[in-house]
């Protein structure tokens, strides 16, 4: 509004007519608006403007906080969902390798029990064989001592064995 409308409503030239409103009410209905819209009306419809202004804001504001937590509360679903999906996952690939590592333990458990029965074995005949060899070549020493010992009586002169020293280890 500028002057020109401001002075307008002050002096608004209304005709007169008999049953209308009472014209000085309505004069000093209007020199108060007038007064009002000089002083106090820009800084009023100014608060009023915002106060509005600030009531949509909120209101938008109120959507947006309530679509961002109606996404979050979903997005928190999805990731819980995700979540118990990954550990049980995780589960199932716990427990595959956990009997693999069974399997192969087992594997190798039979392993070292074969290498260690092959082992037992052969090294039970090797003791034997070695025993075997150890006992025929005794026999042969023996059967050689007799042989010796036979040898010397036919070759000693009175036809008896000689009496071994005990203090030289030799015979005499």
């Amino acid at each position: 509004m500028d002057r020109q409308d401001l002075e307008r409503l002050r002096t608004p030239g209304f005709r007169l007519a008999r049953r209308g409103y009472d014209r000085r009410e309505v004069d000093r209905f209007l020199t108060r608006l007038v007064d009002w819209l000089e002083t106090d009306a820009a800084r009023e419809i100014g608060h009023l403007a915002v106060t509005r202004k600030l009531e949509l804001v909120g209101k938008s504001t109120t959507h947006i906080l309530l679509a961002a937590e109606q996404e979050a509360e979903e997005m928190l679903r999805q990731v819980e969902a995700d979540i118990a999906e990954l550990h049980a996952e995780a589960q199932a690939a716990a427990r595959e390798i956990r009997r693999a590592a069974d399997e192969y333990a087992e594997h190798v458990r039979e392993g070292a029990e074969r290498e260690a029965r092959d082992t037992r074995e052969e090294a039970t005949a090797d003791a034997s064989q070695t025993i075997e060899e150890g006992l025929r070549r005794r026999a042969q020493i023996d059967d050689e001592v007799k042989e010796l010992e036979a040898r010397r009586v036919r070759l000693s002169p009175d036809g008896q064995a000689p009496v071994a020293s005990s203090s030289q280890g030799t015979l005499t």
